[in-house]
């Protein structure tokens, strides 16, 4: 496993290596401070995972993935101050897998990464997949709901599917985390936080959803829909 960090703060790729040093040992680690250093390094070295900082001091961070997009589909995660949803929609729209917020925490950066990593091979889920007004475009990181389309992650993607696919009937946390990272590294901690960024992007109301539905203690399930 090669991981490249494009990011222009030197506190910050310390604080990745370091977790990756801890937390996953064997990765091979490779840093750029600047976007056009980073595009030449993704030629050259051929990393399995980017992690991308929209804030470079050469060129926008934007910029950088659209190029990275025109010669390879590697996994690529977006780490940003920024919180703002144009912002978060206009990289998942340019071929973004992921996004972290700094400041985030050791176990999801960890987590985020191994779950995308573990799904080199081509995604076989069927988009044809429909649950009322909820359907998918083009991709699993395409949503059509309410006849909005909406921009999701791969990993809420694949929950999303997984969701639809059972049409009502709920879905544990344990399967909802083993789809995500695997029999090796599944754990329910993170698939909470998930259903949250889910229900933040579809809900009209996030505090007191009516899509997706939590069964305490169990799972959660799609609420069927005219």
């Amino acid at each position: 496993m090669k991981i490249l960090i494009i990011e222009d703060d030197e506190n910050m790729v310390d604080y990745i290596r370091n977790v990756f040093n801890v937390g996953w040992p064997e990765a091979d680690f490779i840093s750029a401070y600047k976007g056009k250093d980073g595009i030449n390094l993704v030629e050259k070295e051929v990393p399995d995972v980017v992690l991308l900082d929209l804030g470079l001091p050469d060129m926008s961070g934007f910029d950088v993935l659209k190029q990275i997009r025109r010669f390879t589909d590697m996994t690529i995660i977006l780490i940003t101050v920024r919180d703002d949803e144009s912002d978060i929609v206009k990289g998942l729209s340019l071929g973004a897998d992921e996004y972290l917020v700094k400041p985030f925490r050791q176990l999801e950066l960890l987590a985020r990464v191994r779950a995308l990593t573990r799904r080199k091979v081509p995604l076989s889920e069927d988009l044809s997949v429909s649950c009322g007004p909820l359907r998918f475009g083009k991709s699993l990181r395409s949503v059509i709901y309410k006849d909005r389309e909406i921009y999701v992650t791969l990993t809420e993607g694949r929950i999303l599917h997984k969701l639809m696919e059972s049409q009502g009937k709920v879905v544990t946390s344990d399967e909802i985390a083993r789809l995500i990272w695997g029999e090796r590294f599944y754990s329910t901690a993170n698939v909470k936080s998930y259903i949250h960024r889910i229900r933040q992007k579809l809900e009209d109301d996030p505090a007191n959803p009516s899509l997706i539905i939590n069964e305490p203690g169990v799972g959660y399930y799609i609420k069927l829909q005219d």
